[in-house]
């Protein structure tokens, strides 16, 4: 895999700055604490996925600006294997961010792989509009607050961005996903 080509801390950090808030403020917003918000500024850190949704949330920051990769203007195929991939951490899901936020679209695209018989939960998104889930390869089981949707590869379901939602593989095979946000 390729080292990541974005730099989260300064990104964090300027958002925070630009907001005009403290550590302290945005570790009350986004439910890390101040030192390892403090660590990841520096660089001194690398945070999981769920730490960086997170603070995606509570600052009502894209993920995808949080994970931005310098851009090109030429066009080119990104292979998989060079996008950065963010995991949590038991490592049972790994996250690539394909499509990073741009403001003219308003959306961002993740490639997500989920290992056999795990679930992940995830919280609303506060900033996002709506979420779209495709599954690509596999069996999804997806939790939406009360209700519950089995997806099998070329299914799809859109929801509420804000809403708390799971995603669980009951099955024996890694499931393959991609998500769209619409902010």
């Amino acid at each position: 895999m390729k080292e990541p080509s974005y730099d989260i801390g300064n990104v964090i950090r300027s958002q925070r700055k630009l907001r005009n808030m403290s550590l302290s403020e945005a570790s009350e917003k986004t439910g890390v604490s101040k030192a390892m918000l403090a660590q990841i500024e520096r660089n001194e850190s690398c945070p999981t996925i769920s730490t960086v949704w997170k603070i995606s949330s509570g600052l009502q920051i894209p993920i995808a600006t949080l994970l931005a990769q310098h851009k090109s203007t030429d066009y080119k195929v990104n292979k998989l294997e060079d996008v950065a991939q963010l995991e949590n951490e038991e490592k049972y899901i790994r996250v690539y961010n394909l499509f990073p936020f741009d403001p003219f679209t308003s959306f961002d695209y993740l490639y997500i792989e989920l290992d056999p018989h795990s679930t992940y939960p995830s919280t609303g998104h506060k900033n996002a509009l709506e979420e779209y889930v495709v599954v690509t390869s596999g069996k999804l089981t997806l939790h939406i607050a009360e209700r519950i949707y089995e997806l099998e590869t070329g299914d799809s379901i859109t929801f509420n961005g804000d809403e708390d939602h799971s995603y669980e593989n009951a099955d024996d095979e890694v499931v393959i996903f991609q998500t769209m946000m619409r902010y």
